[in-house]
């Protein structure tokens, strides 16, 4: 790492509850609405009792617009500009209407590395969504990335 580089090491891995919400079927047509989804197992309550599930499921997606906190900030101090560098999901479960998710968010990784613009530094946060029966619905991993650009 180099000398520039400065974080909090303290908060990496450490999970905090950030957030809790109960899903309902209002809200999963809603989304769907708003992205044009239109799969019955989503959008059709009597199709969906019919189905795998019994009743109406949100897309795997879902999960990203439900609300909580930040969690525990890193305090990273590392070149001028910070950006977003990508997500990687994990959707393991269907969420159903009815279910409640707990959201606990923690800093997986930090680290450097040097690309053919220079270097960076990488910040991994975990999200971990889980429902009321104690089954994890997702797992998301977002990326931000720090670094200098000239700005002459």
């Amino acid at each position: 790492m180099t000398e520039q580089a400065q974080y909090d090491a303290s908060v990496l891995g450490v999970e905090v509850d950030v957030g809790e919400a109960t899903v309902d079927e209002e809200q999963i047509l809603a989304y769907c609405q708003a992205i044009g989804d239109t799969n019955p197992l989503f959008t059709d309550a009597e199709f969906a009792a019919h189905g795998p599930y019994g009743r109406i499921v949100a897309p795997p997606a879902f999960v990203l617009s439900l609300k909580h906190e930040p969690g525990l900030d890193p305090k990273v101090v590392y070149g001028n500009t910070t950006f977003n560098a990508g997500q990687h999901c994990d959707f393991l479960q269907p969420l159903k209407a009815g279910d409640t998710v707990k959201i606990k968010a923690s800093v997986k990784d930090i680290y450097e590395k040097t690309g053919r613009t220079g270097a960076m530094l990488f910040v991994v946060r975990r999200n971990t969504y889980t429902n009321q029966d104690g089954e994890v619905v997702a797992v998301v991993d977002q990326s931000t990335v720090h670094r200098t650009i000239n700005r002459e």
